[in-house]
């Protein structure tokens, strides 16, 4: 019989539509989901240095239409909605069928533009950047908060930081030591160097000024996974592979890496983490390997680097087409960030927090949270 995953989601919804929705099927009934928590993880999404207007006109919380009796979940499927503000300034573009003149034929280089004119052939290229923009991330992260919430009640912890932005790279840190993590939280591009702090603002300032953007790398630690998450049977149940396609499903993202798994400067006998015990516990003085063997939760801290391209969007002059008048053009401009780097760490923890709320359920497969918990906890007694 195929495997069904218990925990999943749609979501739908445009840039500048009426709302962002989702729906959660299989989330587990008796958990009091808290809306401030998620509520939080949406504003973390809106801040940091570098942004655009449009987080100047958003305020984004989340509505939950179902799935809740007052703030306990039932078991049936979870409804959750995002306005968008900014639809009052965009009613008129998309509440009517644009007149000829009104269609986007230019498409931007790096976005998904041209292939969607292509794929869809609605004539607009409007149709396209309504979908593909990363305004969806912020109905992603709602969702992903409320996995996370269920997480950290059974003791799973998600924390990022940016790694680099362009070619300033910052300190390589404990995320889930308190003080290190609150001085990343308080930071406006999310390091913790202050030194280097300065360096990034430098940078995203002249980006800005000469209409540029700048990309960079984000750091993902995930604390307290058991080991046996994920598996090596099949290729598609492999937890780093579903962790990756997860990562590279977010905008901009362009590489993913477990661990040091791009130092190839290591020999196997430096990169391969040593096992030994210790009073009955199994303990790694490494983590090479990001906490993830042949598939599977080792027990360690599952670490990760995603690598994000500078935002397409941009007000440099590229060569680009008209596609149906068939001339050669420049680019033309829409609204953006100069970098996405900061907020996009905010929705990885959340993308993340997903996908292993869903491989956990697959693994301690119940519908009732409490039952679920006391598995897990059964389990981490074992290692």
């Amino acid at each position: 019989m195929e495997e069904i995953d218990l925990l999943r989601f749609l979501d739908s919804g445009e840039s500048h539509g009426k709302a962002l929705v989702a729906i959660i099927e299989g989330v587990p009934s008796n958990f009091n989901i808290d809306i401030n928590f998620i509520n939080n993880e949406l504003k973390r999404r809106q801040q940091g240095y570098g942004r655009g207007d449009r987080m100047k006109i958003e305020s984004d919380k989340v509505e939950m239409w179902s799935g809740l009796r007052g703030n306990k979940t039932t078991g049936n499927p979870v409804t959750m909605v995002i306005y968008n503000k900014d639809f009052e300034n965009w009613k008129s573009v998309m509440n009517n069928e644009p007149k000829e003149e009104e269609k986007i034929t230019v498409p931007r280089p790096g976005h998904g533009d041209m292939v969607g004119y292509f794929k869809y052939n609605t004539g607009d290229i409007r149709d396209t950047i309504e979908r593909t923009s990363a305004r969806e991330t912020a109905i992603r992260t709602a969702v992903g908060a409320l996995c996370r919430n269920i997480l950290e009640a059974m003791g799973i912890r998600i924390r990022s930081k940016v790694n680099s932005i362009g070619n300033i790279y910052d300190e390589q840190v404990d995320l889930f030591d308190h003080k290190v993590y609150e001085i990343i939280e308080q930071s406006e591009v999310r390091c913790y160097n202050r030194q280097t702090e300065e360096k990034i603002k430098e940078e995203i300032d002249n980006c800005k000024e000469i209409g540029d953007t700048i990309g960079g790398s984000i750091f993902v630690s995930i604390n307290g996974v058991p080991l046996g998450v994920g598996s090596y049977t099949q290729w598609d149940r492999k937890l780093d592979g579903i962790l990756s396609g997860a990562v590279m499903s977010v905008q901009g993202i362009k590489a993913v890496e477990f661990g040091n798994g791009l130092d190839l400067s290591k020999r196997g006998s430096e990169f391969n983490d040593p096992i030994t015990f210790n009073e009955d516990k199994i303990i790694r003085p490494t983590n090479n390997c990001g906490g993830i063997e042949a598939g599977v939760s080792n027990g360690e801290n599952i670490e990760l680097k995603a690598y994000m391209k500078p935002i397409p969007s941009i007000k440099k002059n590229i060569k680009s087409v008209d596609l149906v008048k068939k001339e050669n053009v420049v680019n033309r401009y829409e609204r953006s960030d100069v970098c996405g780097v900061i907020p996009a760490s905010v929705v990885l923890e959340n993308v993340c927090a997903f996908e292993i709320l869903k491989e956990l359920m697959n693994k301690y497969p119940a519908d009732d949270f409490n039952e679920i918990k006391r598995m897990v906890e059964i389990d981490r007694k074992k290692y």
